[in-house]
């Protein structure tokens, strides 16, 4: 078996070249090679001991946290042999909420559970990584890189159906616990597998109070210095076998082949920090042309759309408690990219991108002349170029489908209804249609648990504003620019009338629609009907347009990653993040911001007590944490200068994904949990700035004094192994 993995690592090795250095997020297969480097900076592990399948490894311990649709969104680590395992508030800020009430707001006042069963369900799934495998040769067998583009993509997604099917097979009687993903790295020129066993019993256990775990809000958001306290808890069950299954009173906690001891005894400048977690998408080897269109274009339609809606929301979430749990998590979703987006348009200009791209480009083009590799490369820069042309023209409709028609509550279900509308249309298939509606019934109270008119109707008037001001009309609904000139560009009174003529904007009258639905009910409705034509735009007189850019896109983003990795074959490129377990290492490190501005490397209570404004929505925190930090009383998590230090840095390379995953030190002991990154490097999707980049964490100590000291939940620390 030894000499099988060995095998693979070598084959994978192929293409990353000699590895060197701490940046880039790097696939579990390769740490062999990597260990030599980490233990050459401190690490006290083996590669063995942080990724095997023979025996027990830190990366049991770390968990894929999952929609009930298998699709992942954060990181957690097991912390006790009783399958507890942390994460981050907003990480955990969905169910959270989910499970608060106007009468029990665990969301706003906290809850620890004091025993297992006050532990309350929670709603999402988590992957616990078995084993990686590279199988691009079974993948890629007969398929190669230069096979034209709709046929090439066709057998490839043939082959990587049938795959992931006799891989999941090949499973035996244990296939429905796994997810199986067979995931293309360097676009496509490399595929792994990844085998997750999916734990589908998940419960809550403790988190603090939201102006704990979210304290500083958007102001501190991407922001240093940080005091968030941004951890939630949770458990992992199973059965009696120790293997995944549904909800069930009689269901135990998962037993773990590993999980992190926890060491309270600090740190210092230049320690090694190492972080495992699964990052979400990175986009670094972006086109010059691309970033040019995300800057200038793309991002900052982004930060429109979603700056005016989150101002409907605050501008009712400030006033009412009970609006501002109803949209807590659709708050927190828009505004955390925003934030994001609205930082990379103006950072990728700042650090130069686009000329750094440029001349690597540059130096591509006359690799390829001076070593005839036109056959192979030389269609790269036309491809590129024809794509984000193309871009820059319909890029913009798909752009406002996700941020704009996506974050209207009455448009999202219009699309809902796409189907019956069909089913309707064909008067043969009346009874699927009924099914559907009588179906489509069982779900409205979930549906309009959180929905608020006179926000909806605002909302509805933005994104109805957006799309016809800001886009070509050459390919909106008809229907919608004759609204437009019928109310002289009154959008707030044309989605006034729209929203009360509507069947879509209330529990009632979509319950009275779907107990007798009709086609020309639906035809009637103008807010179905814009919804819906403009979807069709998009998927129906579009779609050749956008499959033309994505297959060229595929074609040069292949080709381009390909020919750099042989022009430099003994250069480290890092793979993109692709939603994969990553590991990263580097150190607990300051940084200098810009000009005479150094950042010290941790923050404490002090911070906490110098930006704590009573009443404010996010700097307010609860007095008793007031009290105890003015007083100092800090118990065992106290540092050796006697304060007690909140949040801390290293300049590990992360992106988001990577929420709640571990920080590690050189023993692989839990020292804290990372959350954020900082606003000087917020563009690090797309460059690694090494002297920028920082993680920011949750110092370990603050999470468990907020647990113990604070919460009063000392019976969850008896469960962990705690270095002091």
């Amino acid at each position: 078996m030894k000499k099988r993995i060995l095998g693979l690592v070598l084959g994978f090795l192929i293409i990353f070249g000699q590895l060197r250095a701490d940046e880039g997020m790097w696939p579990l297969i390769l740490i062999q090679k990597l260990q030599d480097n980490m233990q050459a900076r401190g690490l006290k592990l083996t590669a063995e001991d942080i990724y095997s399948i023979n025996k027990e490894c830190a990366k049991d311990a770390v968990v894929r946290l999952m929609t009930k649709q298998n699709r992942m969104f954060c990181t957690g680590e097991i912390i006790s042999e009783q399958g507890l395992f942390l994460t981050n508030h907003h990480c955990g800020y969905g169910s959270i909420q989910e499970l608060s009430t106007n009468e029990d707001n665990i969301l706003a006042n906290g809850f620890w559970a004091k025993n297992q069963s006050e532990e309350r369900k929670a709603n999402f799934n988590i992957g616990l990584l078995s084993r990686v495998e590279d199988i691009t040769d079974r993948v890629l067998d007969s398929i190669n890189i230069t096979d034209e583009e709709a046929v090439r993509s066709k057998a490839l997604a043939d082959r990587l159906t049938k795959l992931t099917s006799k891989l999941k097979d090949e499973l035996g009687a244990d296939k429905d616990n796994y997810v199986v993903d067979i995931v293309p790295f360097f676009s496509g020129n490399r595929y792994l597998a990844m085998y997750y066993m999916v734990y589908r019993d998940i419960r809550l256990v403790g988190t603090p109070p939201e102006n704990i775990g979210k304290f500083g809000g958007e102001t501190d958001n991407w922001m240093w210095p940080r005091h968030t306290c941004d951890f939630s808890m949770f458990r992992i069950y199973a059965n009696g076998d120790n293997k995944p299954a549904e909800f069930n009173a009689s269901n135990k906690p998962y037993k773990p082949g590993h999980y992190f001891p926890i060491n309270l005894q600090g740190k210092k400048p230049e320690d090694f920090a190492m972080i495992m977690g699964y990052p979400g998408r990175t986009q670094r080897y972006t086109y010059s042309e691309g970033i040019k269109y995300y800057t200038t274009k793309e991002r900052p339609m982004r930060v429109k759309v979603r700056r005016d809606i989150l101002d409907i929301y605050e501008e009712f979430m400030h006033t009412d408690p009970k609006i501002k749990l109803m949209y807590a998590d659709k708050f927190a979703g828009l505004s955390n990219y925003w934030k994001k987006y609205m930082g990379e348009s103006t950072s990728l200009t700042k650090l130069h991108i686009y000329e750094r791209r440029k001349a690597e480009e540059d130096r591509f083009a006359q690799w390829i002349k001076d070593n005839n590799k036109s056959a192979k490369y030389g269609e790269v820069f036309d491809l590129y170029n024809k794509s984000y042309s193309q871009l820059n023209t319909y890029g913009l409709y798909s752009t406002y489908l996700q941020d704009g028609v996506s974050n209207s509550q009455p448009m999202v279900f219009a699309m809902g209804l796409s189907k019956m509308e069909a089913l309707l249309k064909d008067k043969t298939k009346a009874e699927d249609a009924k099914k559907m509606a009588e179906e489509l019934s069982k779900d409205l109270d979930e549906q309009y648990k959180e929905y608020f008119d006179p926000i909806e109707v605002k909302v509805l008037a933005s994104v109805l504003m957006h799309i016809t001001e800001d886009l070509d009309h050459a390919n909106l609904p008809q229907q919608l620019i004759d609204l437009s000139d019928k109310y002289k560009k009154d959008y707030t009174k044309m989605a006034t009338v729209l929203y009360e003529k509507s069947f879509l904007t209330s529990k009632e009258k979509m319950a009275k629609f779907l107990a007798k639905p009709s086609y020309k009910a639906m035809q009637k409705d103008m807010i179905y009907v814009i919804t819906s034509n403009y979807v069709n735009k998009i998927s129906v007189d579009l779609k050749p347009i956008y499959t033309d850019i994505n297959f060229k896109l595929g074609r040069a983003n292949r080709l381009f990653q390909s020919g750099m990795l042989e022009m430099d074959p003994n250069k480290l490129y890092s793979p993109d993040a692709n939603g994969t377990m990553r590991l990263t290492y580097g150190r607990i490190l300051p940084y200098d911001g810009k000009d005479a501005e150094h950042f010290r490397e941790f923050t404490t209570a002090k911070g906490i007590l110098e930006k704590y404004t009573p009443g404010d929505i996010e700097f307010d925190a609860p007095k008793k944490l007031i009290d105890m930090m003015k007083a100092k009383d800090f118990g065992r998590y106290a540092d050796k200068d006697g304060d007690l230090h909140a949040c801390f840095l290293t300049d590990n390379d992360i992106t988001g994904g990577n929420s709640g995953s571990p920080v590690l030190n050189a023993k692989g002991e839990l020292i804290g949990t990372a959350f954020d990154g900082n606003w000087e490097a917020i563009a690090s999707d797309f460059a690694f700035e090494p002297e920028l980049q920082r993680t920011i964490c949750v110092d370990i100590r603050y999470t468990l004094f907020i647990v113990d000291k604070f919460g009063g939940a000392g019976n969850l620390l008896k469960e962990m192994k705690i270095i002091e």
